[in-house]
């Protein structure tokens, strides 16, 4: 299965995006975190070529959030970066191609609520191209652990098996890190630990 993430500079479907990630993994095999870290896909986009060229749209609410972060996240996505920074068709053309090297048509590609779906389709719809994803194939990860693990907040501490390195969201993951929130879900889901019923 795959699970994506992306950081944008707004709430609507037509936002920039700054960055985005995936993750592919087969639950049966139960990889580890650091093996969901080594083996994620990471893109980050020229913002101004996506406003000049793509008209997509910044919110203020969301820049006055993003000067609120941690250098380590505004350097990963907010920051330009013209070393690594691409084109979104480049960057998605890249992503294309590496769920595709996956060779699993069929799976389900998780995201946490709508929105890194919406804007990733709508970006679809404006340069008329296929989806990496069809939709039908899209979950949210949210109501995953919510039912799986009989919680109501979208997250679920995590315990992994003995013979694995132990996993420290604390610290293992930067959140807003959009590498770090793939696999943060992709652990949730393989090792959550169930809450206890209230009485």
């Amino acid at each position: 299965m795959f699970i994506f993430d992306v950081e944008t500079l707004g709430k609507e479907s037509n936002s920039v995006i700054l960055s985005m990630a995936a993750i592919y993994f087969n639950p049966d095999e139960q990889p580890d975190h650091k093996k969901l870290f080594d083996e994620a896909f990471f893109v980050k986009f020229d913002v101004a070529d996506q406003m000049k060229r793509h008209n997509r749209k910044v919110g203020k609410s969301t820049m006055e959030w993003w000067s609120k972060q941690c250098d380590n996240v505004r350097i990963k996505s907010f920051k330009p970066n013209p070393a690594i920074d691409v084109r979104f068709e480049d960057g998605y053309e890249a992503m294309r191609q590496w769920a595709k090297s996956k060779n699993d048509e069929k799976c389900y590609v998780w995201a946490r609520g709508n929105l890194d779906q919406l804007v990733l389709d709508s970006f679809e719809e404006q340069l008329e191209i296929e989806p990496i994803w069809p939709f039908a194939r899209w979950r949210d990860v949210r109501t995953a652990v919510d039912f799986l693990f009989n919680t109501t907040a979208g997250y679920v501490k995590v315990d992994t098996p003995p013979w694995m390195e132990k996993f420290d969201k604390e610290l293992h993951i930067t959140k807003h890190n959009p590498i770090d929130d793939c696999v943060l879900d992709a652990m949730m889901l393989m090792y959550g630990v169930k809450e206890k019923q209230v009485e």
